[in-house]
């Protein structure tokens, strides 16, 4: 959008920014109890375990969106939405075979978590 209107800003992306344990940082996650806290790691280690398949060559989008899925679901999470995009256009995609990013949203008790993570292709 910002190249697109021609806004004279500059946008640095950065790395989340994650707890001790993996978790991404988020005011809430204070509000998560132990057991909650615990089974919401099932977020960042499904996307670490998605970018990890990804780089091993299984790139298609919905088995890696489905695994995903089913890891938070079988941690007691329910899933709001996994998408798989093209880093610069954000357009989903049928195989990561470009940059991407993996986004995901997910509920453990009353709190909604979100978290991404980004793959990089070989070239």
């Amino acid at each position: 959008m910002v190249r697109d209107l021609d806004f004279a800003i500059e946008i640095i992306g950065s790395e989340i920014v994650r707890e001790a344990d993996g978790l991404a940082m988020s005011s809430r996650n204070v509000h998560l109890s132990h057991e909650q806290r615990e089974k919401a790691l099932s977020i960042s280690r499904s996307l670490v375990n998605a970018k990890t398949a990804a780089l091993s060559g299984n790139n298609h989008s919905q088995q890696i969106k489905d695994e995903i899925v089913q890891k938070i679901t079988e941690a007691g999470g329910q899933v709001d939405y996994v998408e798989i995009v093209e880093q610069e256009s954000l357009v989903p995609v049928e195989r990561i075979d470009c940059p991407a990013v993996i986004w995901v949203a997910a509920w453990f008790g009353k709190f909604r978590l979100i978290d991404n993570i980004e793959i990089q292709t070989p070239s």
